[in-house]
């Protein structure tokens, strides 16, 4: 399950001060759908996304929260924490989109991915790097000690981790 969905069911009866939850208080769904397995909702606002997943819970049942004890415990919480505010009408504070990446990140990301197609591929660091930088940038340099051939090798490692699970990190907001 992606951590930054936030799973909600019905309350235990001990919690005494848990209430229903209105989704239309907390703006006009993005996305809906029901399934045998609850009903799934991304709703948007100035803040982000809220990604909910409501589980066997009828109308006006109080909710709770649920969240596994993993290592996306952090993301979750976060979720949860950005809903809760979101619900009480306070400031979501300093959260950020666990998902959302910076245009550096972004682009470094899609380099990645182009520089692990041209490994898989056989091509050469320097072909790779021809590619990525442009032939005339790399004719431009001494190859075996060029910061381009650096970066190249850099980028290719880190597609290969990427391929290798590594996207998980990403799914964190890593």
């Amino acid at each position: 399950m992606l951590p930054t969905i936030v799973l909600l069911q019905p309350a235990p009866d001990s919690f005494l001060e848990a209430r229903p939850l209105d989704l239309a208080q907390l703006g006009a769904a993005r996305t809906e759908r029901v399934g045998l397995d609850g009903r799934y909702v991304i709703i948007r606002d100035k803040d982000g996304e809220r990604r909910l997943w409501v589980r066997d819970a009828p109308p006006n049942q109080p909710l709770a929260i649920v969240m596994p004890l993993d290592d996306d415990l952090p993301t979750r919480a976060e979720a949860a924490l950005r809903l809760w505010a979101r619900i009480g009408g306070r400031a979501a504070g300093h959260a950020r989109e666990p998902l959302a990446l910076t245009r550096q990140r972004r682009d470094r990301l899609v380099s990645m991915v182009r520089a692990l197609d041209g490994h898989l591929a056989e091509a050469s660091y320097r072909e790779i790097a021809e590619v990525l930088f442009g032939a005339r940038r790399v004719e431009g340099e001494m190859w075996k000690t060029s910061s381009l051939r650096d970066r190249t090798i850099r980028l290719v490692k880190g597609g290969l981790a990427l391929m290798r699970a590594g996207y998980r990190k990403l799914l964190r907001g890593g």
